[in-house]
């Protein structure tokens, strides 16, 4: 008998690292908020894996327990100004978990003093989804929305219909479905090993360090780093050199350039330099993703050469991609993360990569002129905080984390998880995107 909730080891280790992340979508125009919140109770009370909370013993002995019911919250926020209101509800996002609080997501509508923009803020907790899965219903609440406003009632039957048929397969399940043969595995696991990487700036946060860093973060609360580049520029300069590159391998490019400079400049390293990070790869096709609703991603090795021009590193970064999406390199590293879960052994060796790089685009929002009801979308914007619930948690997020978006049609959303370690590193990283960005 299929259940709601099978077992990821992913996200029994995402619950450990007590991630909340923050979608952001801004609009002009005027909203019903009795309308939205409406369509929220309907889509996450349709959501039958929120009815379940995930009970930890050891990373290799976890499993979900249905709870019955679980916190929905709606909010309406007036305020002066829209950024800084977002960024702290990112800050104060980590409330959701306090006690023994089970509020899988949330939404918050912030609505500007004075003018007709607003944001639609929505708040998920890691441990039930990733951005993709959280997308979904975020899109199918927008959907909701916009059928009370046709007065539609088969649309909003048929959308509660479809968030209710979602379940999360177990790991071993989905590896099934994702297909990869025994050889190409063994293949896949041997080029991993023998992949060049590096962090010859120290970016990660050496194991033995963890603890002290933790106990330190644990003392204050802090607000992710959030900022807007203009992508149109560099994005026409790759390709001139580039055609095939894709908005991500740039975006990514100019990640990893900004961590070359940065070293440079301020770690005194030399001219040469491999520049290695872990980029997320989305499992799922896009059809899937309304079957299936979980964490569904895997984190690739990515190494390039620093000292290159930043449109050749995208050329670099392009085909690592092809190749590991080619070879299922990352269905490969996904099955690796399961079956270390099962060992017991996440967490016991240092990893020498200098940040991960995480990327979503709604397209659903970015491609559609009347995705809401009578409003103008702007812009789409994202934020994440982090409050380990043990050592394991911490690990997991001990060095840079970048969560990257496109925000508008030439503009891109950058913001890092805050920093175990230095809320100044984070500062100090951002302003060096910036200005590769051309900022």
């Amino acid at each position: 008998m299929q259940t709601a909730v099978g077992a990821i080891g992913l996200e029994c280790l995402m619950n450990r690292a007590n991630i909340f992340f923050t979608s952001g979508y801004r609009f002009a125009g005027e909203i019903d908020a009795a309308a939205l919140e409406a369509s929220f109770h309907a889509v996450a009370g349709a959501m039958r894996k929120f009815e379940y909370r995930l009970h930890f013993e050891t990373q290799s002995r976890f499993d979900w327990k249905h709870a019955g019911t679980h916190h929905r919250r709606f909010r309406v926020v007036d305020c002066d100004d829209l950024d800084r209101a977002f960024a702290e509800l990112c800050r104060d996002s980590l409330a959701l978990a306090e006690g023994d609080a089970h509020c899988p997501m949330a939404v918050t509508l912030l609505r500007q003093r004075g003018g007709n923009d607003f944001v639609i803020a929505q708040t998920s907790e890691h441990t039930y989804l990733d951005a993709r899965s959280a997308e979904f219903l975020f899109n199918r609440m927008i959907e909701h929305y916009n059928a009370q406003m046709r007065g539609d009632t088969a649309r909003q039957q048929e959308i509660v219909a479809a968030v209710r048929r979602l379940r999360t397969a177990a790991g071993r399940e989905m590896l099934d479905i994702l297909g990869l043969d025994e050889a190409t595995h063994r293949e896949n696991l041997a080029g991993l090993g023998a992949y060049p990487v590096a962090d010859g700036g120290r970016h990660a946060i050496p194991l033995r360090d963890v603890p002290g860093c933790l106990a330190e973060y644990r003392k204050e609360r802090f607000a992710p780093v959030i900022r807007f580049f203009p992508l149109g520029e560099l994005l026409a300069r790759c390709r001139r050199h580039a055609p095939e590159v894709t908005q991500n391998s740039v975006i990514c490019a100019a990640l990893a350039k900004a961590f070359y400079n940065l070293g440079r400049r301020e770690r005194g390293l030399p001219e040469r330099q491999k520049i290695s990070f872990k980029m997320l790869s989305d499992l799922l096709a896009p059809e899937l993703r309304g079957e299936y609703g979980g964490n569904y991603i895997a984190f690739v090795p990515v190494s390039v050469d620093g000292e290159r021009p930043v449109e050749e590193i995208a050329a670099q970064i392009h085909a690592r991609i092809r190749e590991f999406k080619t070879r299922k390199i990352d269905v490969s590293l996904f099955r690796a993360v399961e079956d270390a879960v099962c060992e017991g052994v996440v967490g016991t060796v240092d990893d020498p990569l200098s940040f991960v790089v995480t990327n979503w685009n709604n397209y659903a929002f970015l491609n559609a002129p009347d995705y809401l009801h009578g409003c103008t979308r702007l812009r789409h914007q994202s934020g994440v905080n982090i409050e380990p619930r043990d050592v394991l948690g911490a690990v997991l997020v001990n060095r840079p984390i970048l969560v990257v978006n496109r925000s508008a049609p030439d503009e891109v959303c950058v913001s890092l998880f805050p920093s175990l370690r230095s809320q100044e590193e984070n500062a100090a990283v951002a302003a060096h995107i910036g200005e590769i960005f051309g900022q």
